[in-house]
């Protein structure tokens, strides 16, 4: 999980455009002192980090030419792995800046707030102007071992961020009860782990016979998760509600429609549900304070199911919804994660700690991934 924002201040050279040997003042920033790791194989202890994000912006009055950023794997101090971003890579993190811009406006939290860029603009090219600042995004790491913290570094200056594995302190029942699966989990080739405010969200449906519905699947209610109840995962405070969106029907698929036409049609819908913003993404959900800095989300709800309101303490199992198919949601199924606090669009998902669960198909005791069935047993 990261940590609160914040920025270390460097003089960091890169190729100077100004005066022969000046320094520049440039800062690394980062979206917090920590970061956390999902399990890629738990059984063969092989773990995962996605640096999500960060940024190197120029905080003096000299423009500078970025020559190369290394990225480096520690345990104890020691280095394990380096990557080095040079000259191609700052190019295409510089002309990412436009859809860096249209992300932070409808997702935030995926460039830390604000805090990534905080004064400075977005640069365009690898010389950054005083004042301008490059974002470098999806880092990713995988290893076998131990890793402690990961370090960013130029040729005259660091910053370092912990590496942590602490499990969250909220224990959660699996939100929906019985034998369900999971479409998408935290796994590196599902769309959640790219995205900073759910990289370790759950989109739940159900499975029989190979198919999410029976007959033509052109109405909610023809698949199997519909209607189903969706329970707390642990005690705690309902900070937000909404009942009163319709399901999505027109995202479900036709019969007889080509793959190619209906990611074209869905592309189209999908665009114009981000632009109403996290409240049309989400439809009817639910958010859930489990105290420690720590909030369960229900997404896609059924319309009109909705239980509880804001303000009501529940407990560990209580029914609060229904399983619809309202948001931004292709077909009916359960979006579920956690979150460092309330306000989905600007959060920081974090690891979910299951308990009461198993994987009827595993042989082994491991974390979900994407494709998994999933048994309750409480």
């Amino acid at each position: 999980m990261f940590r609160p924002s914040y920025s270390l201040s460097l003089a960091l050279l890169a190729t100077t455009v100004g005066p022969a040997y000046a320094k520049e003042a440039v800062e690394i920033r980062t979206c917090g002192s920590e970061i956390g790791t999902a399990p890629l194989n738990d059984e063969r202890h092989v773990q995962s980090l996605l640096l999500q994000s960060f940024a190197i912006a120029n905080k003096g009055d000299t423009p500078i030419k970025l020559d190369n950023v290394m990225l480096e794997l520690l345990d104890k101090g020691e280095v394990q792995d380096t990557r080095i971003l040079g000259h191609a890579d700052i190019v295409r993190a510089a002309a990412s800046a436009p859809q860096i811009k249209a992300i932070s406006q409808i997702l935030p939290g995926q460039y830390c707030n604000g805090a990534l860029l905080n004064d400075a603009t977005l640069a365009k090219s690898e010389t950054l102007a005083p004042g301008e600042a490059v974002i470098f995004s999806h880092q990713l790491f995988v290893w076998r071992g131990a890793r402690d913290a990961i370090r960013i570094r130029t040729n005259s200056g660091s910053a370092s961020i912990k590496i942590t594995d602490t499990p969250p302190k909220t224990m959660a029942l699996f939100p929906v009860p019985g034998l369900s699966f999971v479409a998408i989990g935290p796994s590196l080739h599902g769309h959640h782990r790219w995205v900073a405010v759910q990289q370790f969200a759950y989109d739940i449906g159900i499975v029989d016979d190979g198919r999410t519905y029976r007959g033509r699947g052109t109405r909610p209610t023809d698949y199997f998760i519909y209607g189903k109840p969706v329970r707390a995962v642990a005690e705690g405070a309902v900070v937000a509600a909404r009942s009163d969106a319709p399901d999505s029907v027109s995202q479900l698929a036709r019969p007889g429609e080509a793959d190619s036409a209906y990611q074209e049609r869905i592309a189209q819908e999908q665009s114009k549900l981000m632009a109403g913003g996290m409240a049309a993404i989400l439809g009817n959900h639910i958010v859930i304070d489990h105290g420690n800095g720590e909030f369960s989300l229900y997404a896609h709800l059924k319309p009109g199911s909705v239980k509880v309101k804001v303000g009501d303490q529940l407990t560990a199992g209580q029914t609060i919804a229904s399983v619809g198919t309202s948001g931004n949601s292709t077909q009916p199924h359960l979006h579920f994660q956690m979150c460092d606090r309330p306000d989905v669009g600007a959060c920081l998902s974090m690891p979910v700690a299951f308990d009461g669960i198993r994987l009827p198909v595993e042989q082994t005791v491991r974390s979900i991934q994407s494709g998994d069935f999933v048994e309750t047993l409480r």
